[in-house]
């Protein structure tokens, strides 16, 4: 018995001396991929907000996933936005092609639908094309206080922020976050945005809800005594946040690493021609925003 218990011992590792053999031979081996060009995609992104402001929407063609040119923007749309009782009419920016900016003294209001209309020639068959897309705007938390400490987790040393406050009284509600240090944002790109729904929060009363974790070896992050520190909480819609998290994993990365490949992240933007069949991208979004600010010190 124990001459048969050594035969599989030396049979198993001759196959796992052969498998990393052959392991080995297959991750220097180069593999060459022949990959095809996404089709050109119209993007219209853009929102509008509580703050009285001057909001934008911005209208460009998509371009090739490596490509280092940025994306061109597209001139000549009408664009206006709308609620039951109001009518923003955009216009293109003299500097950038394709940004269509409203009037500085224009604000959404909570509860209300917002929707978008653009009209612009993009086959360039010289006839105007229609894209619409509709938003409600939901209310945003009451933020009383932050705090900002720092932390020593298990991955390094990072600073803290917690919010106290109140959710609204609706059935379902979606946030965004975004810190500011002496009012320069943090994280106003999309991979580094914060977002949360209170599927994870057990009451409406917010006592020290953990939103945001500032690596303190990224010199981006970086918090020293003093620096005035802002939390803005943004209310947002559940398809809004599905678009950004959905938006995250294509930038990202599916987890986990092996699992299959991610779907299109889709739009709320459509043609009013069902007959259109322009492929779209992009998102127009309504929501509302509350801040508040404290003095980082360090302890």
């Amino acid at each position: 018995m124990k001459s048969i218990i050594y035969k599989r011992k030396i049979n198993l590792g001759l196959t796992a001396l052969l498998s990393l053999l052959l392991l080995n031979i297959a991750c220097t081996d180069r593999i060459y991929l022949e990959t095809e060009a996404a089709a050109e995609r119209l993007v219209i992104y853009g929102y509008i907000t509580t703050d009285t402001m001057q909001h934008s929407i911005r209208i460009t063609r998509s371009t090739g996933y490596f490509a280092t040119a940025k994306p061109a923007g597209i001139s000549g749309a009408l664009v206006t936005i709308s609620s039951g009782d109001t009518l923003f009419h955009l216009k293109e920016s003299a500097t950038e092609a394709g940004l269509y900016l409203t009037d500085p003294d224009v604000y959404g209001v909570e509860g209300k639908t917002y929707q978008l209309l653009v009209s612009l020639d993009y086959d360039e068959d010289g006839v105007l094309e229609e894209y619409t897309a509709t938003s409600f705007l939901p209310p945003a938390p009451q933020v009383d206080s932050i705090q900002v400490q720092a932390v020593d987790l298990f991955f390094g040393d990072y600073v803290e922020v917690l919010f106290y406050g109140t959710l609204p009284d609706i059935e379902e509600n979606y946030f965004k976050f975004h810190v500011f240090r002496n009012q320069v944002a943090l994280n106003d790109s999309l991979i580094d945005f914060s977002m949360i729904d209170d599927e994870y929060i057990e009451n409406k009363i917010l006592e020290g809800v953990s939103c945001f974790y500032l690596d303190q070896e990224e010199d981006k992050f970086l918090i020293e005594d003093g620096d005035l520190i802002t939390l803005r909480v943004d209310g947002i819609t559940k398809e809004y946040s599905e678009f950004l998290m959905n938006a995250q994993t294509e930038v990202y990365g599916s987890n986990p690493l092996f699992s299959g490949p991610p779907a299109n992240v889709e739009t709320n933007i459509r043609a009013v021609d069902p007959a259109n069949k322009n492929l779209l991208v992009g998102f127009f979004s309504a929501f509302s925003g509350t801040s508040a600010s404290t003095i980082y010190r360090e302890e």
